[in-house]
């Protein structure tokens, strides 16, 4: 039994990591079925008896995306008073992991919005709250600190990022990554950063 459970997990994963790498080289709308297994190197067989569609393997996908995504997302407790300097080192190790990963974590929820499943829009829509909350609560860190304006509206300001973000990122896939993500990201977190800097 416990090793049967060690199996589901290692495929759940390594039905994940496919998805991810042919999300990157193809395109969400290319994930199938027949593809992924013969990434793994299964029979399709073996994949449908994790996952009985592809709405659920954007299910599971879009739980590995709530865990990862609010994970970049938290600041270590280093001891020091918060900073926005703190704040700009969790965007800057975010958007590197989100290069690693060519973005595949919005490009599944672009594709999930395409497919139109209420069950999963709502799913999806919970983890974008989540994700949004988690910036309000550091923006709200930094009011406190006194670092970021007293006046900002912070669910404004974390919508305005995570739409920042995704923008960018669509702008990206779409180039075929062909422009620095990075520098491109910093000229807009500047934009931003002198909207709710407190001088």
């Amino acid at each position: 039994m416990v090793q049967r459970r060690v199996n589901t997990l290692i495929r759940r994963r390594q039905i994940i990591n496919a998805a991810r790498k042919l999300i990157i080289k193809y395109g969400s709308e290319h994930v199938t079925v027949r593809k992924m297994a013969k990434e793994i190197g299964v029979s399709e067989g073996a994949i449908y008896r994790h996952f009985k569609s592809k709405r659920d393997i954007l299910s599971l996908l879009l739980d590995d995306i709530e865990n990862t995504l609010l994970a970049e997302l938290e600041l270590k407790a280093t001891g020091s008073p918060y900073t926005l300097e703190a704040l700009e080192s969790v965007i800057t190790t975010h958007m590197s992991h989100v290069i690693q990963r060519r973005g595949t974590s919005f490009q599944v929820i672009a594709e999930i919005i395409s497919l139109g499943d209420k069950r999963l829009n709502k799913k999806a829509y919970g983890v974008i709250n989540k994700y949004t909350g988690r910036i309000k609560d550091i923006l709200s860190e930094g009011v406190k600190a006194e670092v970021i304006r007293q006046d900002i509206d912070l669910d404004a300001a974390a919508t305005l990022f995570f739409g920042m973000t995704q923008g960018m990122v669509n702008t990206w896939a779409l180039s075929d990554y062909s422009f620095n993500l990075k520098q491109k990201y910093a000229s807009l977190w500047s934009v931003l950063r002198e909207a709710i800097i407190k001088y």
